[in-house]
């Protein structure tokens, strides 16, 4: 296990075969776009210090701008989740201007910080973040509101068996209306593989080995099924 948002776990997401790289991204007081997820060093809040503190008490952070070059490079997708909403314009801009900006996601939790994103950026595709649990039509209600692409389901801890949440009906009444459809964070290989029976975009997961056998393993199944 690699420390999250670093370039051990980035690069190691890659060897092991993922699509895509979940990053967190917050703004520092001088505006410098860091690949971070908690929102403070010790006693003092990111948005309160300079890039240049930031970098002298932790010289391995990462900026967004190098992160979306490397993401370049290595042709793999990104979800770039907006940690603070005050960031999001700059988050846009920049996502907008990448040239791996085909296989970008800016995601987040605030709807209103991401119909900001689009409407700033109409060609930067977004995903909505929602911790609670909710019926398909409030969904869509809110993906209309919020003029996103797709919804991000962070619903691991809500249930035991989380993947019992969704059905087929949930799932296709999503996809009907155009959204790209993202799952929580899974490593138990039992719930992975319920997860991929549901056919959604993509899947969260620190196992990326392990997800995409049983991907594969589940599109063979399909393939021979199709042939019959």
């Amino acid at each position: 296990m690699h420390p999250d948002n670093s370039w051990a776990a980035f690069e190691a997401a890659a060897v092991e075969g993922a699509d895509a790289i979940e990053c967190d991204v917050q703004a520092t007081r001088d505006g410098a776009l860091i690949v971070r997820h908690d929102h403070a060093l010790g006693d003092r809040l990111v948005l309160d210090l300079t890039a240049a503190e930031l970098e002298a008490a932790e010289p391995g952070v990462i900026r967004l701008a190098d992160f979306l070059d490397w993401a370049e490079r290595t042709k793999i997708g990104l979800l770039v989740e907006i940690k603070e909403p005050e960031a999001a314009q700059a988050i846009g801009a920049i996502v907008a201007v990448s040239g791996a900006r085909d296989r970008i996601v800016v995601g987040g939790f605030h709807g209103p910080a991401l119909a900001a994103v689009k409407a700033a950026q109409p060609a930067v595709r977004t995903s909505f973040m929602i911790g609670s649990v909710i019926a398909a039509e409030e969904l869509l209600r809110l993906a209309v509101a919020y003029r996103v692409d797709g919804v991000h389901l962070c619903w691991e801890a809500r249930a035991a068996r989380p993947h019992r949440l969704l059905d087929a009906a949930f799932m296709t009444r999503l996809r009907r209306a155009g959204l790209a459809i993202a799952l929580w964070h899974e490593e138990r290989e039992d719930e992975l593989r319920a997860l991929v029976e549901l056919e959604p975009d993509a899947i969260c997961t620190n196992t990326p080995a392990a997800l995409r056998r049983i991907v594969d393993a589940h599109r063979m199944r399909r393939a021979v099924v199709n042939e019959r």
